[in-house]
């Protein structure tokens, strides 16, 4: 279905951005911006699961838009879709 399909999406955004916290060497408590670029769908499925991608990262904020300065970054595809995202210490 639809939803199973859009909580999976959010597993891997999640996924991916717990893996990037840890390249970046952060701290397992540090609190984090997540910042996402990509197709309608990525912002649909980040706004729509915000309290879990929040929770999981322990993203204060998420952000859509370019990765603010000092922001590790990486570019990769999801789903075939090529999305962009940013983690930085608040």
């Amino acid at each position: 279905s639809p939803e199973l399909a859009d909580e999976g999406l959010a597993r891997e955004l999640v996924h991916r951005i717990q893996n990037m916290r840890h390249s970046a060497r952060f701290e397992l408590t540090d609190r984090i911006t997540t910042y996402y670029q990509g197709p309608s769908r990525i912002r649909e499925v980040m706004e729509g699961y915000a309290d879990f991608v929040q929770k999981e990262t322990l993203s204060k904020r998420l952000v859509e838009g370019e990765p603010g300065e000092g922001a590790y970054v990486e570019v990769g595809k999801v789903e075939g879709m090529e999305v962009t995202l940013g983690v930085a210490r608040v």
